[in-house]
Formats: C-alpha cells, structure tokens, sequence
C-alpha cells in the first residue's frame, strides 16, 4: 500500500460545508480540524494560502496528530504544527500535552524536510535539540502521540519511499540510496518487515514470487483467502471472487497467482469458520507474511489478543501496546489491516461502543461481532451446563477461558 493509498483511509471526505471553507481558504474561528492531501502527503490548516487540492485528493482529519501517524507532514506555509501552541497561548493554557504535540509536528517536519532535500535525516539527539526538548523526552512523546520512536517514524517513512521508486520503475540500487538507506545490505534486512519481498521482487510487480489464492464462503459474500510460502499474505471480504482476484493481481502484477483450492482448503475452512464466530484456537499459531511498520505490527499483535466475542476501543488497544494517546493512529492500523478475521480489527470500536469505521462495510463488521457473540453464549451455555452436571466449574460457575498466546507477525522466511 503506497502512500496516496493509506492517506486516503484515514479521517473522513470533506462535506459540502467544510470543502466550501476549504475552496473559499477561509480561516474559521474555532476550527480544529485539519485537511491531508493524499496526493502529497501534507497537513493543512482549512485557510491555508496554497493551491486548493481537488476535492478527491482531500480527507479531513481531527487534528495534528493523527495526519502525522499516517505519515503526513505539516505544511510549510500554514504551519498546523505551530497554530496549536498559539491557539493555547491566545487562551492562557499551555499543558504538557499541547506543548508534547507541537514539538513532535516541528520534529516531524524537520525529518521530512531532510528526507525532501536529501540531507543526512537528524538522529534524536540532533532532533531533540533543534525542537529544545530532552532527548529522552521526545522519545517518550512520539510514542505517546504516534506509537512509534523517531527512529521507527523514520524507518517506516524511509521504506515507504523505497516502495515508492520501486513502484515507479527506479532502479533498484539508485532506489535504495533515494530512499536514504546507507547501504544496501540495510535495505534488503529492512525489506523482510516492509516490504514483505526484497526490494528488487517488489519493483518488478512480484516477479518471482508465487501466491496461491482460494475462495471460502462467508455470510453473505466471499473471502479470498491468499498466502506465499512464508505464510498468509491477505484476506479480503467481498461479493465476488472474480473482483478480490483482480484486486490482489493489480497489486502484484507480476506474481504467479494461481486459484489453489485443494491446497488452501485448511486456510479456506478456517477464514470460513472464524467469519461466523466460531472458534479456532489454531489461528494464533498461523504464520502471516504482511508488510508493515513496527507500530502497526504492535496493533495487530494486540488484536489477535482480544477475544473472540469482546470489542475495545481505539484508546484501550493504544494502552494495550504503551501508546495510550495513539488511538487514532490505532485506528490507521487497523485500517490497513490486510488479512481481516485472522486478526481481527473488527472487534475495535468506538469508547462509547458504538461501530466506526471498517473497510468491508459497518453492516459486515456487525455481522462478525453478532456472530462471535452468539457463538459465545452458547459455548458458555454448554459450559455451564456440563459444569452443573459433573461439579467441575469454578466458584460461581465462572469459566476460566484459556492462556492467550502471543504470536508475534512474521514475514520472515521460515528456516
């Protein structure tokens, strides 16, 4: 997923009323909300002097931080980062927590400026000093507002800059040193998470690279169920199988994808029995070869825990990995979430339980939290009821459920 691609899913599209104060750079008293262009990656302030974008290339975020998590980078001309601290000047209020955000912007534009000219990208001391805060406390504030350290924002930025080139048709060597990689030997070690395939497979569409497909029935619709030799590589919901095929040949055009439906069928049967909430323990042990930053990896680690037939919320997931003010940036996460069910982002919601956004649709993401809910209950009714019969449960008839295991994401070859 490139970055015009993960842009586009974050916050919501402008309507009439806010593109109308977009188009007319009207600068409201009282507005919070941002604007991110898609197409370049910036954050705006809904006045901001530039050229108006078009309206398709727009999504309207809440505030500073959740652009930065995406990867976006404040304007250099309406300056988002520094109209929040004087916001809070103008009303006598500076905490903390607004002073923690204006210096993670000023730190973010700073390495996006330096990735731009081709400068050497500042490390966190160098980075510290120049937004004058301790080197210790803007770690601590990255992970606070991004759910990531400087050093990871820049690694993640810098793979997506090298998946950017590749896709563009740079050669690979020329690629890598754009990209801001010192050698390439750091680059190909990087690839592995990143990427998913070295850097010279992923420019080449996948060439090389074989991903069997099958199809598995779901509540109305159809899952395509893909994986490579290193493991499950996406999950898609959908209407028709012919469309997720397409979907997942457009994005490796050069990939030997073949239909495996006898040798899928495990998988197959899997996704199948998970999309109507029933339960299988073996789905903690499946290997995945996904591409994607460190935090995002932390998000899904931490979805696969949640248990079948319970939700949490975006801030208790980003307390859940140590980011507890990152839940928009969870909410990026589970966004771009490519094997949906296996780990499982539908079962985040929003703090007051009600259903936010999902990429197959609010209808489907309620299907699958009824279905693992119903499942539930009649599992504690059987439980129950054996327990009754045999003395076996605990006090107050309580079921213990059982140890939750950790399965880090893998993308690495198996040895």
């Amino acid at each position: 997923m490139n970055q015009r691609q993960r842009l586009s899913q974050i916050g919501s599209a402008p309507t009439d009323e806010q593109w109308s104060t977009i188009a007319g750079r009207r600068r409201q008293p009282g507005t919070t909300w941002l604007i991110v262009v898609t197409s370049t990656g910036i954050a705006c302030l809904p006045g901001c002097a530039a050229r108006t974008p078009g309206r398709d290339r727009v999504r309207i975020v809440a505030g500073l931080d959740e652009a930065l998590a995406a990867g976006a980078r404040p304007c250099l001309r309406c300056h988002p980062d520094r109209s929040r601290s004087e916001n809070a000047a103008a009303s006598g209020k500076h905490s903390t927590s607004t002073a923690g955000g204006d210096a993670v912007g000023a730190a973010v534009a700073r390495l996006a400026a330096a990735f731009s000219s081709g400068d050497d990208v500042p490390g966190d001391r160098e980075l510290a000093g120049a937004v004058g805060i301790p080197e210790r406390r803007l770690r601590e504030i990255f992970r606070e507002r991004l759910g990531v350290t400087p050093r990871a924002w820049v690694a993640a930025r810098r793979a997506e800059r090298l998946r950017a080139h590749l896709v563009g048709g740079r050669d690979v060597l020329g690629a890598l040193f754009d990209a801001g990689y010192g050698s390439s030997s750091a680059a190909y070690q990087a690839a592995g998470g990143e990427l998913g395939m070295a850097p010279g497979t992923y420019r080449t569409g996948g060439v090389g690279e074989r991903i069997r497909w099958t199809a598995a029935p779901i509540p109305d619709g159809v899952a395509l169920v893909a994986a490579t030799e290193r493991g499950l590589c996406a999950v898609r919901l959908g209407d028709e199988p012919a469309v997720l095929e397409s979907e997942l040949r457009a994005e490796f055009p050069r990939a030997s994808v073949t239909r495996d439906d006898p040798g899928m069928a495990d998988l197959a049967a899997l996704v199948s029995d998970l999309a109507i909430g029933r339960p299988r323990p073996d789905v903690d042990g499946l290997a995945l070869d996904v591409h994607a930053t460190a935090f995002r990896r932390r998000v899904w680690e931490a979805l696969r825990r949640i248990p079948a037939g319970e939700t949490r919320s975006y801030g208790e997931v980003a307390a859940a990995i140590g980011a507890p003010k990152a839940a928009r940036a969870v909410g990026a996460a589970c966004a771009a979430n490519p094997v949906a069910v296996v780990v499982p982002c539908h079962r985040v919601v929003a703090s007051d339980g009600s259903l936010h956004g999902y990429a197959y649709g609010l209808a489907r993401k309620r299907q699958l939290l009824d279905a693992e809910r119903v499942n539930g209950t009649e599992r504690a009714g059987r439980a129950g009821a054996a327990g009754a019969a045999g003395g076996a449960t605990g006090a107050g008839g309580a079921i213990i459920p059982r140890e939750e295991r950790r399965t880090a994401l893998t993308s690495q070859p198996k040895p």
